[in-house]
């Protein structure tokens, strides 16, 4: 082990030393120094200038000897320059007698001020005279890496090195310490949270370099061994942990790898528990746990930056040339540590080195991001300086009247259009005029509490129509759309527009007229009629109040129609109705039925007090002379009156019953007043009804009802092949009777089921002996009482007549009328689902007769409509019948559904429903009834 001071004092001599190993479980691991040095001797000379054998809990001793050749004493400092060594004990022996001249123990886990000499590594002064020679032995046991160079100085190259490298760690510790300093700064002042990530991983970055150079354990906490331990792996899990953190908001994550951005903040969590563990695990073991996450962390975030760098992610740019720094020399370091590759200053300093290349690169990518996002700030401020100026001239030139105003109505501001709205031309002349637009947007207090009421409970309104004033008085009609919101000082406030709908409203009420009045005497028409007849009916069945109808069919009008002209007629005909008009009270209701029929609906009046305003009608009709050119004409009016109480079972019922008494009046002469007798009239009805249903029950049983069929006709050309509706008639002797005079009957005594499936079977067994007819067959439509429809044991029976006959489901269609299907519409829903579901199809008969509503169309999964017959039947002459018609047509066609229109009489209404776009149509003009044969 001799070895001299030569030429290498002026820049730190390594001398060539002999090592050797002992593990925990060597017999010689705690023998005395004699045993120690003999096995030295046996070593051979360790060629490294920097010993270094990893993770290990062996023990070291290394030996050496050295020679002043100087002629002159002279002391020198003996360096082990590593400082993460737990125990260091020198001991330097006369080389012949084996005396000890001198001998220190120090380490990591002793107090700094124990130390000879002030340094950051392990220094032991010794004092050489002139050719004196040293035998050096040196035991090293740590937790860390265990890496032991060793390097003999004189004093002044020694401070002249320590202050150069002290400069050098420091500058890094403080420039370091500046770029946390200025990414804090920035979170403070942006709150985004990238930068404080940034921060924490530069600060927890700073305070391992200086444990790692040893300026912490020197200068912050010299009295603090264990802690200079533990603070190594707790800030540097901490820095790791910050560092992925920072990776995942530099790299947005969270848009372009969704899994990725969990896994990072799963690896930070994982850093962030390995440094409070740090606190109480052993450091052997955390300090290995650490060197591998000082890897795997930077690895992760390396990988990453290069697959999103080959997706032209500009921040990745940036990010993979740093970390490509930064993983070699941690890669470098790490493999030091573990005596992989031998330890110099390059693989000593690598991760310092390395630290200023991502310092400065992650710098410029922030700075590069700062001005990126302010450009992008910049540009959307520009945007939105636009679209304000855009929004400014769009509010300015609106055709709508906009404005923001307090819930107390106090306005603050408005475009031209409102001002218009209320009558002054600007916004100025407005607030000049009024502070306030309560009473005026809307009208009404009323109205105003219900806009108020609907924005408090929903936020906004959408559409709320209203009468509204203007500043001269005049009222309009707007439509309000409104938000209530907060502004920047938290004051809610409203802001909306208005349109006016003045024009909108007028002609709703103007179709709204038409719709309930007869467009030649401005009476109430048949629809409006019976729907004001209906609600009479319903207030005597709760209340029991009595009212009457009076129909009056005029007589001799006829003459006048054939001798002068219909205008002549149409104008006899508006004069009887203002004759009529001048009769009526504010509660009643008079119409013109159709042609020269009338009806008045006297409120809570009694049959007699009906009876005497008849007889004055009738005297007054009569007395009337109409004049036209030079003819004078007399007419009279048969007049029948029935009472309206809550006896009385329907609004039809009611008017069937005061035309039976009109048409007994003309038979008993005309010219009088016929007042019905409920009582009789039941009487009489319900004998007749008994005895057809005692035919009607024979005729089934002695097979005397008969199958007939009436075409129904498409416009579609691409439709094909025989297309009916199934009737009915009973034969009686050689008489063929109508259904009306008989199914009203088999209804009332529930013999309509019956019937119903009399038609059923008798269609279905015909069509098996008629296979060429059910061959061409493309539809054929049979109709379904209410009753019918109830039964639990109808679907089998249909089921079974199918199979036996073989009649294929989707030739067949099932009528059900409109009253039918709103009795019970759950039902008959599911009734209708279930026998579509075997190829079934329906059709809703009679639409728009009695509760038509367009949401049943939603509700009910029909397959077709059969638009009622009183829609078609003047629908020449009645606008609002061929409105009506139309919109049917439209919704229906909307809702995919085929229309049927019946009642085709005439070549006129045929051409009217072709234009219209029905699809089916039926009637007597096209085909008249005929037997099944």
């Amino acid at each position: 082990m001799d070895d001299t001071f030569q030429s290498l004092w002026s820049q730190g001599y390594i001398p060539k030393v002999k090592i050797l190993e002992l593990r925990p479980n060597d017999p010689d691991f705690a023998e005395p120094m004699t045993t120690i040095r003999k096995r030295l001797e046996e070593q051979s000379i360790t060629l490294a200038d920097a010993p270094s054998y990893g993770y290990s809990r062996s023990a070291f001793w290394v030996g050496f000897s050295v020679t002043n050749e100087q002629e002159l004493s002279r002391t020198y400092y003996l360096e082990v320059a590593y400082n993460r060594l737990d125990n260091v004990y020198f001991q330097v022996t006369q080389p012949n007698t084996g005396a000890v001249v001198t001998e220190f123990a120090s380490g990591d886990l002793k107090p700094f001020s124990m130390r000879p000499l002030k340094a950051s590594n392990f220094v032991l002064p010794i004092r050489f005279e002139a050719r004196q020679s040293f035998n050096v032995y040196i035991r090293i046991e740590t937790a860390s890496s265990a890496q032991f160079p060793i390097r003999i100085w004189t004093p002044d190259r020694f401070t002249e090195q320590n202050q150069t490298l002290s400069g050098v760690t420091g500058g890094l510790i403080g420039m370091i310490g500046v770029m946390a300093a200025y990414n804090l700064f920035l979170f403070l002042s942006l709150r985004e949270k990238s930068f404080l990530h940034f921060a924490v991983t530069l600060i927890s970055y700073a305070v391992v370099e200086g444990v790692l150079t040893g300026f912490a354990f020197q200068y912050a906490w010299p009295n603090l061994p264990y802690w200079n331990d533990t603070s190594l792996t707790f800030f540097g899990n901490m820095a790791l942990a910050s560092l992925m953190l920072f990776s995942r908001d530099f790299l947005a994550l969270r848009a372009s790898f969704p899994r990725l951005y969990k896994g990072f903040n799963l690896m930070a969590l994982v850093g962030y528990g390995l440094a409070i563990l740090s606190l109480v695990a052993p450091y052997r073991t955390m300090i290995q746990i650490t060197a591998a996450n000082v890897v795997l962390s930077p690895v992760l975030g390396y990988v990453l930056s290069l697959i999103m760098t080959f997706r032209r992610h500009k921040p990745a740019y940036y990010y993979a040339i740093a970390f490509t720094f930064f993983v070699i020399s941690a890669a470098v370091f790490t493999l030091s540590k573990s005596g992989i590759i031998p330890r110099n200053f390059l693989t000593e300093y690598s991760i310092h080195l390395s630290a200023v290349g991502v310092v400065v690169l992650f710098s410029f990518a922030m700075a590069d991001r700062i001005h990126y996002e302010r450009q992008t700030r910049e540009n959307a401020q520009q945007s939105a300086i636009d679209n304000l100026q855009k929004y400014r001239a769009i509010y300015e030139k609106s055709l709508e009247g906009m404005f923001r105003v307090l819930p107390d109505g106090t306005l603050l501001a408005c475009n031209p259009a409102f001002a218009r709205l209320l009558g002054v031309e600007t916004e100025e002349e407005l607030l000049s005029a009024i502070q306030n637009t309560v009473s005026l947007v809307p009208a009404s207090e009323e109205a105003g509490y219900q806009l108020i009421t609907q924005l408090n409970q929903q936020g906004h309104i959408f559409g709320f129509e209203t009468k509204c004033r203007r500043l001269d008085g005049s009222e309009f009609w707007g439509a309000i759309f409104a938000n209530k919101l907060e502004d920047a000082d938290h004051h809610v406030i409203i802001e909306g527009s208005i349109v006016d709908i003045t024009d909108k409203k007028e002609n709703e009420l103007q179709l709204s007229y038409l719709a309930a009045h007869d467009p030649l005497t401005n009476l109430l028409n048949r629809n409006e009629f019976e729907k004001r007849l209906r609600r009479a009916l319903a207030t005597s069945r709760e209340s029991g109040s009595e009212h009457a109808l009076i129909f009056v069919d005029l007589d001799q009008f006829k003459i006048v129609n054939d001798t002068s002209g219909h205008v002549a007629g149409d104008e006899l005909l508006r004069q009887i109705g203002s004759l009529f008009h001048s009769h009526t009270r504010e509660d009643d209701a008079l119409a013109r039925l159709g042609g020269d029929e009338f009806a008045l609906l006297l409120k809570n009046c009694h049959i007699d007090k009906a009876t005497e305003i008849g007889q004055r009608l009738r005297s007054e009709v009569s007395e009337y002379r109409f004049f036209w050119g030079r003819k004078v004409f007399n007419v009279g009016a048969s007049i029948g009156i029935v009472p309206v109480t809550g006896e009385a079972a329907s609004v039809e019922e009611v008017l069937s019953l005061a035309d039976t008494a009109c048409y007994a009046a003309k038979d008993a002469g005309r010219n009088r007043v016929i007042v019905h007798s409920q009582k009789a009239h039941d009487l009489t009805q319900r004998q007749n009804e008994m005895q057809v249903a005692t035919n009607l029950l024979e005729a089934i049983k002695s097979d005397q009802l008969q199958l007939y069929y009436q075409n129904i006709v498409s416009t579609r050309p691409e439709v094909k092949g025989l297309h009916y509706e199934i009737l009915v008639r009973l034969r009686q002797n050689e008489d063929i009777i109508s259904p009306g005079a008989f199914l009203p009957a088999a209804e009332r005594y529930n013999m309509i089921r019956a019937v119903d499936r009399w038609v059923i079977q008798s269609y279905f067994k015909w069509l098996h002996e008629h296979p060429g007819h059910l061959f061409e067959l493309h539809q054929a439509n049979i109709n379904l009482s209410s009753q019918t429809i109830g039964e639990a044991d109808f679907e089998p029976f249909l089921t079974k007549l199918l199979d036996q006959y073989r009649i294929p489901a989707s030739r067949i269609c099932f009528e059900v009328t409109e009253t039918t299907a709103i009795a019970n519409m759950v039902e008959t829903a599911k009734f209708i689902r279930r026998l579509q579901a075997s190829g079934v199809q329906f059709a809703l008969d009679d639409f728009g007769s009695g509760f038509s509503s367009y949401s049943y169309l939603k509700t009910l999964p029909v397959n077709s409509v059969k638009i009622d017959g009183s829609f078609i039947r003047d629908i020449l002459i009645d606008p609002v019948d061929h409105a009506m018609v139309r919109s049917i047509t439209e919704v229906a066609h909307l809702m995919e559904l085929s229309v049927v229109a019946e009642f085709v009489e005439n070549e006129g209404i045929q051409n009217a429903l072709e234009e219209i776009g029905v699809d089916f149509m039926q009637g007597y003009h096209l085909h008249v009834p005929k037997a099944l044969e």
